[in-house]
């Protein structure tokens, strides 16, 4: 599960420094903040205020977008959870030794993809069974597992907020589009220092 994590949010590293036009260590340098902050409290709701602050002094994100984009991207966008909740389930297949079948992967996707959405945005300890329940039932997979894996889920659920900080952040510079300030606009050093 760490390891599909760790792939998406390099995958979208690539993402937003491609379509938000900028430079891959301004993006890194822009986003480790709001990362630390994710790593520490598992919330991206917690890391929105450091992500707004990060959107407009180095990404060149307007003011307006950043506050607009942000709080919703947080309250909707959660691209890890489909990844992380469908590993979790083909873990629990391997685990079981169920073999599956493409109509049961394809209907473990798309309900990865609805609880996703309709999931409220809460540390991964607190929704881990409402999350993956109905994809392992979907699936056809037994939940007997489930409470044990529950004792490991903290590990995952931090990359999985990183991964959804770092999200958030590309696809507000990428909505931006032309009317951020862009790279330029963005200081070479850190504000504070």
């Amino acid at each position: 599960v760490c390891l599909s994590q760790i792939g998406l949010i390099l995958i979208l590293y690539v993402v937003g420094t491609a379509w938000g036009r900028m430079s891959l260590a301004r993006f890194a340098r822009a986003v480790a903040p709001a990362q630390v902050v994710a790593v520490s409290t598992q919330s991206s709701l917690a890391s929105l205020p450091v992500m707004i602050e990060r959107a407009r002094e180095w990404l060149g994100v307007p003011q307006t977008s950043a506050g607009l984009v942000l709080p919703l991207a947080v309250a909707v966008f959660r691209i890890t959870s489909p990844v992380a909740n469908l590993a979790v389930c083909l873990y629990v297949a391997q685990l079981n030794g169920v073999d599956l079948s493409l109509s049961a992967l394809v209907a473990g996707g798309l309900t990865a993809i609805a609880v996703s959405i309709a999931s409220v945005g809460l540390p991964g300890q607190v929704s881990f069974f409402a999350a993956i329940g109905p994809i392992c039932l979907a699936m056809g997979l037994p939940l007997g597992v489930l409470p044990l894996l529950l004792a490991v889920e903290v590990i995952p659920d931090i990359f999985r907020t990183v991964g959804n900080v770092t999200a958030d952040l590309a696809a507000t510079r990428i909505v931006a589009g032309e009317d951020g300030a862009g790279e330029d606009a963005a200081p070479e050093t850190d504000p504070a220092s």
